[in-house]
């Protein structure tokens, strides 16, 4: 009898899941940490003190010009050094969370024009254009991602300079009837509950494990403020990076109360300029067999926001669009003899530059009904699920990263609540959930 044992692997080295797991981390994100890391380790090792990191508006404005405090108040992750239990902490939350928004970031780009809505059809002949009208429509909004996350960054970083000069530096509120808040002039913990918060208004109906409990992702910024208190923590930069949320998110969503009332789809957008340096600035072009290319100004191919190497079942999991992966599936069905068969199903198993298969994608976005067309399952009773002897012969548990990172499994337990539908749809049909470092067994 075969069974399956979790264990690290002896064979390999033990920093090399570590740097595996540092390299998976999306560049935005890891570029943070770095920064954050490294100057904090300066600070412990006391090369730099605390006067030369803060932000210091005096020392920042003419004729001293210290400009790298706007960028060191960014990154450093203190008050503390590397072997304070709350720096430790902030680094891991770090990694931790903000992943989660970079690769879903606010919908931040400008849009001309709204995609035209084509009615459902049960013609097959409209079934590629509507597709590809819906992709059309969601391309324009998902290729900015990574500007759209920039974008994110930039404007809070600027929100909460301004918001602290507003508080520290002015005698503005001295003539409230307010007691006035004292804000450290250090503003990572600060960013990091912004990036926190703001991931929370994406995914307001995910689970999120805190400190070992389970919270909804609409009551996370609540949570966070109430386990300060709780704790006696200092809540001063917590409080001030969800309102720094609040009031970008105010600013960037589409027909939100600040949007209605200068009449406009949104009060700011991602600037054209950000797009282009990123290299986002791309339109969607159908070519004359269908198949749906995304070229920037040069007219150069792109991935449509994924990495180079996916399909358009890559983008139909990431985006959850059951009508184009079955009627891929239903071109494999039709399939007889085993060269036809396999030429057909190869897309569906296809994996890109980093070895993500659209089962990868489907279960990253967390879509159910995706995963259940890929791995071929039928319901046998509630909540009870069985693979079929299907065609497209999709490994539940093939890993990304030349067979050494995640499998779907993992990916669901990552990005949504371990114990959803999805996770549960996985463990019936065999999925195991590794991750970078971990070996597999099979014993007899």
């Amino acid at each position: 009898m075969n069974h399956q044992q979790y264990q690290p692997n002896d064979d390999i080295p033990f920093f090399q899941p570590i740097l595996q797991y540092y390299n998976a981390l999306p560049i935005i994100t890891r570029t943070w940490f770095t920064l954050s890391l490294i100057t904090t380790a300066l600070h412990t090792l006391e090369i730099f003190d605390t006067d030369q990191l803060i932000f210091i508006w005096d020392k920042i404005a003419p004729p001293k010009l210290e400009l790298w405090r706007i960028l060191t108040c960014f990154a450093w992750a203190g008050p503390g050094t590397m072997v304070d239990f709350s720096v430790l902490i902030l680094l891991y939350s770090m990694v931790l969370a903000v992943p989660s928004y970079e690769r879903n970031p606010h919908e931040a780009c400008w849009i001309e024009n709204e995609r035209e809505v084509v009615p459902p059809s049960n013609n097959p002949e409209l079934l590629r254009d509507r597709i590809m009208n819906r992709w059309m429509g969601r391309e324009s909004r998902s290729i900015q991602r990574q500007s759209d996350c920039i974008f994110a960054f930039l404007l809070s970083s600027i929100l909460i300079v301004l918001s602290y000069i507003l508080v520290t530096e002015t005698s503005m509120l001295n003539d409230l009837p307010i007691p006035r808040p004292i804000l450290l002039p250090v503003f990572t913990r600060t960013l990091l509950y912004t990036i926190i918060t703001l991931q929370s208004f994406q995914q307001p109906n995910e689970q999120h494990n805190i400190n070992f409990f389970p919270v909804p992702g609409r009551y996370v910024p609540l949570f966070h403020v109430g386990f300060g208190v709780l704790m006696g923590y200092r809540i001063n930069e917590t409080i001030h990076g969800v309102a720094i949320a609040f009031v970008y998110d105010s600013l960037v969503k589409e027909d939100g109360w600040m949007a209605k009332l200068i009449r406009r789809k949104r009060v700011l957008s991602t600037p054209q300029w950000l797009i282009h340096l990123v290299g986002e600035d791309a339109v969607v072009h159908i070519t004359t067999d269908g198949i749906m290319e995304t070229r920037n100004n040069a007219n150069t191919p792109r991935s449509a926001g994924l990495e180079p190497g996916t399909n358009n079942l890559h983008r139909a999991a990431a985006v959850g669009d059951a009508s184009y992966i079955q009627s891929q599936i239903d071109n494999v069905e039709r399939a007889s003899s085993p060269a036809e068969i396999t030429s057909a199903s190869a897309p569906c198993r296809q994996g890109d530059v980093n070895g993500w298969q659209p089962l990868h994608e489907a279960a990253r976005a967390g879509h159910f009904q995706i995963l259940k067309l890929l791995l071929e399952v039928d319901n046998v009773g509630v909540s009870t699920w069985r693979r079929r002897a299907g065609k497209l012969k999709i490994n539940v548990n093939a890993r990304t990263n030349n067979n050494r990172g995640f499998t779907a499994l993992r990916l669901v337990e990552e990005h949504h609540e371990p114990e959803n539908e999805c996770a549960r749809l996985l463990r019936a049909v065999g999925g195991v959930s590794l991750g970078f470092g971990d070996n597999v067994d099979d014993e007899d």
